[in-house]
C-alpha cells in the first residue's frame, strides 16, 4: 500500500464513523447533509489529482464526477431553501452513468464460468426481493428509469465481484474491486427503500441511514484507493515496459 492509499484510508475511515455519529445525533439536519456532500467532493478531487497509470483508472475517476453530480441532486438540492422540485430522476441518472463507467473499467477478460454463474444468484436474488417490495410504490417514468438503473447496478456489482475470477487485475486489487462494488450495491438497495417505500420514505430511521452512508463512503473510498494503485493489473511484458516509462526520470543533457 502506497502513501496515497494509506492517507485516503486514514482520512475517510474516521470520517465515515463521524458521519454515522452525526447522523444519529442530528437526524437529517441540513448541516449533516452539507458535510456528506463536501466529503464526497473532496474524495472526487483527490481522485482527480492523483496520477493514473492505467486507462481503467481514468474510467474509475470519471465515475467519481458522475457520483458528485448525482449527489448534488439527491443530497445537496434537498437542503436548499425554496427548492421544492424532486430531482431524484437526475440523481439516479448520474449514478447510472457512474456505474456504466465502472462496468467499462471492470469488463476485462470477460467470461461466464461456473464461479461467475454462481455469483449471479445472490445479486439477482437481493435485487428481485427489493424490486418486488417496491414495485407497488414506483410509477410511470420513474419505474422505467429505476428498473434500468437496477439492472445496471446489478451488472456492475456482478462484474466487480467476477474480477476475482478473470485474472486481469492483480488478486489484491480484484478483491478491493469486489468489496467496493458490493458496498455500493448495499448502499443503493438501502437508498431505494428510503426513496420509495412509505415505511422509510416518510420518516427518519437512523440505523438504516447509518448503514447506507457507511457503505457509500467506504465503497467509494476503496475505489479511490484502487485509482491510486500503481500495480493494478497482473504483470505482463507490456505492463513491465509501461512501468519503466512511467517511473523513469528523463536524462539530463550534459
Amino acid at each position: 500500500m502506497n502513501n496515497t492509499q494509506r492517507t485516503l484510508f486514514a482520512i475517510y475511515i474516521p470520517i465515515t464513523l463521524l458521519i454515522v455519529i452525526f447522523d444519529n445525533i442530528y437526524s437529517n439536519e441540513a448541516m449533516v447533509q452539507h458535510l456528506k456532500y463536501t466529503i464526497m467532493i473532496t474524495l472526487c478531487f483527490s481522485v482527480t489529482v492523483v496520477r493514473k497509470k492505467f486507462w481503467e483508472q481514468k474510467l474509475m475517476a470519471l465515475s467519481f464526477l458522475f457520483m458528485v453530480i448525482a449527489d448534488f441532486f439527491l443530497v445537496f438540492s434537498t437542503t436548499v431553501n425554496g427548492i421544492k422540485a424532486d430531482f431524484s430522476l437526475f440523481g439516479i441518472a448520474g449514478f447510472l452513468f457512474a456505474y456504466l463507467s465502472l462496468i467499462a473499467a471492470y469488463h476485462k477478460n470477460f467470461k461466464v464460468g461456473k464461479a461467475e454463474a454462481i455469483t449471479v444468484i445472490p445479486v439477482a436474488s437481493i435485487f428481485l426481493y427489493v424490486f418486488v417490495s417496491l414495485r407497488p410504490y414506483v410509477k410511470g417514468f420513474m419505474f422505467i428509469e429505476t428498473l434500468i438503473f437496477g439492472v445496471v447496478l446489478c451488472y456492475m456489482t456482478w462484474t466487480a465481484v467476477c474480477t476475482i475470477f478473470r485474472g486481469y487485475f492483480n488478486p489484491r486489487i480484484a478483491s478491493l474491486i469486489a468489496l467496493s462494488g458490493s458496498l455500493m450495491f448495499i448502499c443503493d438497495m438501502g437508498v431505494a427503500f428510503s426513496l420509495f417505500h412509505p415505511l422509510y420514505a416518510g420518516s427518519y430511521m437512523s440505523w438504516p441511514k447509518s448503514i447506507v452512508w457507511a457503505a457509500y463512503i467506504l465503497g467509494w473510498t476503496i475505489l479511490a484507493v484502487i485509482v491510486s494503485e500503481k500495480d493494478l493489473r497482473i504483470s505482463t511484458a507490456a505492463d513491465s515496459f509501461q512501468s519503466t516509462v512511467y517511473t523513469d526520470e528523463p536524462l539530463e543533457n550534459n
